[in-house]
């Protein structure tokens, strides 16, 4: 009889591997899967510590310290506020965080230039630097940090990153925005979104109107109606008609208003429009040749002046067109809104405003104005620019670069509001932490006597956040040079 060999029982762990573990392993791995996977694909794209790249064109966008930095000729400014932000969080001192809202990666046709950039980056750290190391507005506490809130290009990027700043607590709190810069319905997106959460924005060139009806709102930059308003009485002692120009883009808010507001102050009964208004779309292609077709209207208009309502960018193009009018030996007044980006003019402008023409546009601010009105203007905020023997002013840190343009002066003045806003609060003497409602109940008080000393001028706001009879520079453009200073507009024309 054969026997029959007695197989023991399979050990128990067997049985959980080919039931319940393989159950436990499938997990495990789906487990990996949907959170190593992404994680993986999520450090693949970050640029830095608070940035990654988003969008079509892979922009790096995000908030930094100056830790990382957005462009090459952003290096400077960018370590040097890094430098600035580690020095008041490693001076044991109480400090508040206030974000520097712009677009730093920049894709071209852009609206703005890589020096604009530059310029409002390093307006933003002279106040940060003056704020913490003198006496200028008040007492040296609480300290300043900068952060910088990059959203891309024409700020499409803006809901991620704004989302994050209104994420930050504790000693990360941002109090204030300032920034912005374009008047563009991302802009305005994200300046709801930041007023949706009580957090206030300081705007140091943004000139359209619809960003008034936001709460906690202000802007340091006149806005595009008082640029309109400006330039229309600047000239009605001289021009009997004008003729409009201007851009019909659904997406920008601002040459509606300039177009507007130059009209309502301009024409009266002595005073008229000459011809009908000559719309183009800069969003569409073929604006020079739209340009050039103008041409016979205007010579038929017969205008003392023409406003264009548009972009600079597009009246570089539109000054260029000009030379191919037929009417050469009819002078030429253009007006256009601020000549805040007007550099040195290329060889096509060059060739337009020689042929008998002449461009004035209002300024942000102008270094000049402060020799030729000292009174107008608060002596410690001008030496932040310029001041005999100064080793920390403008001139001396960033001695190749341009004033005249006011960039850099405004985006000064900015982060000089939310500090004015806030030094001489009840909560600094207590200790307590300011936050950013406290800035948004302060801003009730900067208007006459409590008005900001900026460098561009006192600054007043009314009860929308707008400046109120504040004074413009109006500038003329050079053929061979930056547009030169020509008189100061009377704020109360």
């Amino acid at each position: 009889m054969t026997s029959e060999r007695i197989r023991p029982p399979r050990p128990s762990w067997i049985k959980w591997l080919w039931g319940g573990g393989v159950i436990v392993l499938l997990a495990v791995v789906l487990v990996a899967v949907f959170v190593v996977v992404p994680a993986i694909s999520d450090a693949s794209h970050s640029c830095g510590d608070g940035v990654r790249e988003r969008g079509d064109n892979s922009e790096c966008t995000g908030v930094t310290d100056g830790s990382y930095v957005f462009a090459d000729d952003l290096a400077d400014v960018e370590q040097r506020i890094h430098q600035e932000n580690t020095t008041v969080t490693g001076s044991g001192k109480p400090y508040v965080n206030i974000a520097v809202l712009l677009p730093m990666t920049l894709v071209e046709p852009d609206q703005v230039s890589r020096e604009w950039v530059r310029h409002q980056l390093e307006g933003a750290y002279l106040a940060q630097h003056r704020a913490n190391t003198t006496e200028s507005w008040g007492a040296k506490d609480p300290q300043i940090r900068l952060l910088l809130a990059n959203p891309g290009s024409q700020l499409k990027q803006w809901e991620p990153v704004v989302d994050d700043l209104i994420g930050r607590s504790g000693p990360d709190q941002v109090i204030a925005v300032t920034g912005i810069g374009l008047s563009l319905s991302t802009s305005q997106q994200a300046v709801q979104r930041l007023s949706d959460h009580q957090i206030p924005v300081v705007a140091s060139h943004l000139a359209a109107e619809e960003f008034s009806r936001i709460p906690g709102f202000m802007r340091v930059s006149p806005t595009s109606s008082t640029y309109g308003t400006a330039l229309a009485a600047f000239v009605k002692p001289a021009a009997r008609t004008a003729t409009l120009v201007q851009d019909q883009n659904p997406r920008d808010l601002y040459p509606k208003t300039l177009a507007g507001a130059f009209t309502a102050k301009f024409v009266d009964g002595t005073h008229r429009l000459a011809g009908r208004t000559e719309y183009f779309d800069s969003n569409q292609t073929g604006v020079e040749n739209t340009f050039l077709q103008m041409m016979p209207n205007i010579c038929s208009d017969h205008p003392d002046v023409l406003y264009f309502a548009g972009r600079e960018q597009n009246l570089t193009s539109f000054i260029a067109q000009l030379a191919q009018r037929r009417c050469l030996d009819q002078h030429l007044t253009v007006l256009t809104g601020d000549l805040a980006q007007t550099g040195p003019p290329g060889p096509d402008m060059r060739r337009g405003l020689e042929a008998n023409v002449t461009v004035l546009g209002p300024g942000l601010a102008h270094p000049q104005a402060w020799t030729s009105h000292p009174e107008l203007f608060n002596k410690p905020s001008v030496a932040s620019f310029r001041e005999p023997h100064c080793t920390d002013c403008f001139e001396v840190l960033f001695p190749q670069e341009r004033l005249d343009d006011g960039t850099a002066i405004l985006a000064h003045d900015a982060v000089v509001t939310v500090v004015w806003a806030i030094r001489g609060l009840p909560q600094i003497s207590t200790g307590t932490a300011v936050t950013s409602q406290d800035v948004l109940q302060a801003k009730n008080r900067l208007h006459d006597q409590l008005a900001v000393p900026g460098a561009s001028g006192a600054i007043s706001f009314d009860e929308q956040g707008n400046p109120v009879n504040k004074v413009i520079p109006i500038l003329r453009v050079r053929v061979n040079a930056t547009p030169e200073f020509a008189a100061l507009s009377d704020p109360s024309s």
